[in-house]
């Protein structure tokens, strides 16, 4: 028995689900490549983008092609801004493809354990769902530092407790914009399946 959570927050139809599919590419095509997301002072989405992903599809091949068009975004941003944007491709850059798969698994978790039933009341599910994603976000963001300050060779002498140190202050930004974004595509979508039912209802009445 499911989570009764989980028929508002996940895409009840096929073609919902790839209206969402195409939405969350769209938003990282918009955001991903800071010459647009500046402009229009948007955060990259990608991080809630592969939570809600793994939440709401689960399937690898999806994972996939997100990862895809990821690296596509980085590939063409090089490609427009040169030397501006190479810097970003170092030895380290599979870290941040793994970090994505990281978030997007926590987001898959999530989703199966309100399949499961693992709790039973909404708010179980969203205190689920919720914890599900700060993990997949801190776990994100530890992949992506430590590869790298490991794998890039930028760091010189820096010891990693120093590189830590630094970095730990930019936590706090990927937690605010990811979970605003995830709040957003989840209380969408719970909208726009409300909308949905209480139309249906009205139909049968």
């Amino acid at each position: 028995m499911h989570n009764p959570l989980q028929d508002s927050i996940t895409p009840n139809s096929r073609t919902t689900g790839i209206a969402l599919l195409v939405l969350l590419a769209l938003s990282m095509l918009a955001t991903r490549y800071h010459h647009f997301s500046s402009a229009l002072h948007l955060a990259d989405t990608s991080w809630a983008v592969f939570f809600l992903a793994g939440l709401w599809f689960r399937r690898a091949a999806v994972l996939g092609g997100l990862l895809a068009l990821a690296v596509l975004i980085d590939l063409g941003s090089v490609v427009i801004d040169g030397a501006a944007m190479a810097s970003c491709f170092s030895p380290a850059y599979p870290g941040v493809l793994l970090a994505y798969a990281a978030l997007w698994g926590s987001g898959r978790l999530a989703g199966r354990a309100l399949d499961r039933g693992a709790v039973t009341s909404r708010l179980g599910g969203g205190l689920l769902v919720a914890a599900s994603l700060l993990v997949g976000i801190v776990l994100a963001f530890a992949i992506s530092n430590g590869t790298f300050y490991a794998l890039s060779g930028q760091f010189g002498e820096m010891t990693a407790g120093e590189y830590a140190d630094r970095t730990m202050g930019y936590l706090a930004g990927y937690l605010s914009s990811a979970v605003t974004y995830s709040l957003a595509g989840l209380g969408g979508l719970a909208a726009f399946n409300l909308i949905r039912e209480s139309r249906r209802e009205q139909r049968q009445a």
